[in-house]
C-alpha cells in the first residue's frame, strides 16, 4: 500500500517537474459508500489521503480562452463491515455474521475548456465544458472469522468502476491583497459506465451524474509579468491551501450472487478532502 503511494507521488512530481506549469496537492480527508451491493446496508467510511496534478485556470494567451484540469490519485485506510444483507439459506449456522473489510483506491480526470465571461486585473469568472473519466475500485477482504462458505461465495476481490463525464463547469478567482487570490470551482456532469466484479457477480452498464465544488487560497512568492514577442508571459510561483468535495451516483448497479440479498442498488460514492500545494506557471 505505501509503496504504491509512493510510485504514483513520484510519478505526478515527475510530470509536475516537467511540464511548462502546474500544481502539485496533497491532501487528507474522508471517503464514503454507500450501496446494498456489497453486502452491507451500513456506510463505508474512512480516511483518505490524495495526490493531484492540477491547473485550475489558465488563458490562452492572454485571450479570455482558458483551460484547466485535474488529475487525481485517492488511496483510502480500510473500513471493516458486517455482511448484514447475508443470504442465511447459504449458510443458516445460529449467529454467524461475516465480516468484511473494504478499501477504496483510483484515479480521476477532468478537462475543462472555457471562456471568461469577466476578466480584469482583479479576477476572472468563467464557464467551461468539461469531460472526464473516472477510474475507482473498492477492495473487500475476508475477515479470519468468516467460513469457507463466505469465501467461496464473497472472495476477496475487487468491485471495478469505470465511468465518463460530461458536463459543464464555473471557475471563478479574485485577488484581495497583490499576492494573494481566492479561488473557486463547481462542476456537474452527466456520466456513463459499468461496474464489475466477476467473482461477486456484479457486471452492470450504469448511467449517473456527477458533482463537485470547492475553492481555496494561493499564495505567491513570485508574480511577474512579460512579454516574449508578441506572446505575453506570466511567471508565476505559489503555494495553496483549500478544500475539495466529489460525488458520484451511479444507478441501478446489478448483482447476481446467491450468497445476498439484493439483485439491484445505486451506487454512491462521496469524497472530501483538504489540500495544500505548490505551484508555477509561465
Amino acid at each position: 500500500m505505501k509503496s504504491s503511494r509512493l510510485f504514483v507521488a513520484l510519478g505526478i512530481l515527475t510530470f509536475f517537474v516537467h511540464s511548462e506549469g502546474a500544481e502539485f496537492r496533497f491532501g487528507k480527508g474522508s471517503f464514503s459508500v454507500e450501496s446494498n451491493i456489497l453486502g452491507t446496508s451500513q456506510k463505508i467510511k474512512d480516511s483518505i489521503t490524495t495526490y493531484s496534478l492540477v491547473e485550475e485556470h489558465k488563458n490562452i494567451f492572454g485571450s479570455r480562452l482558458f483551460y484547466g484540469y485535474n488529475i487525481t490519485y485517492i488511496s483510502s485506510d480500510k473500513e471493516q463491515k458486517s455482511i448484514d444483507l447475508y443470504n442465511s439459506l447459504i449458510d443458516p449456522t445460529p449467529g454467524y455474521k461475516p465480516v468484511m473489510e473494504y478499501e477504496l483506491q483510483g484515479l480521476d480526470a477532468q478537462l475543462d475548456v472555457g471562456v471568461d465571461l469577466i476578466k480584469n486585473g482583479n479576477g476572472y469568472l468563467g464557464i467551461s465544458g468539461l469531460i472526464g473519466i473516472s477510474l475507482p475500485y473498492i477492495k473487500n477482504y475476508n475477515s479470519d472469522s468468516n467460513n469457507s462458505t463466505t469465501k467461496t461465495y464473497l472472495p476477496d476481490s475487487k468491485t471495478k468502476v469505470k465511468t465518463y463525464r460530461l458536463g459543464v463547469s464555473v471557475k471563478a478567482g479574485y485577488q484581495i491583497f497583490p499576492r494573494i487570490e481566492l479561488f473557486g470551482f463547481g462542476s456537474y456532469a452527466y456520466q456513463t459506465g459499468n461496474v464489475k466484479n466477476d467473482a461477486w457477480g456484479i457486471d452492470s452498464s450504469v448511467n449517473g451524474t456527477y458533482f463537485t465544488i470547492g475553492g481555496g487560497v494561493k499564495v505567491y512568492i513570485l508574480k511577474e509579468k512579460a512579454k516574449l514577442w508578441f506572446i505575453p508571459l506570466s511567471p508565476r510561483l505559489y503555494l495553496s491551501i483549500g478544500y475539495k468535495y466529489d460525488r458520484w451516483i451511479l444507478n441501478n448497479v446489478k448483482i447476481n450472487n446467491v450468497a445476498l440479498n439484493i439483485s439491484e442498488d445505486d451506487l454512491v460514492i462521496t469524497d472530501s478532502y483538504g489540500f495544500t500545494g505548490i505551484g508555477y506557471s509561465f
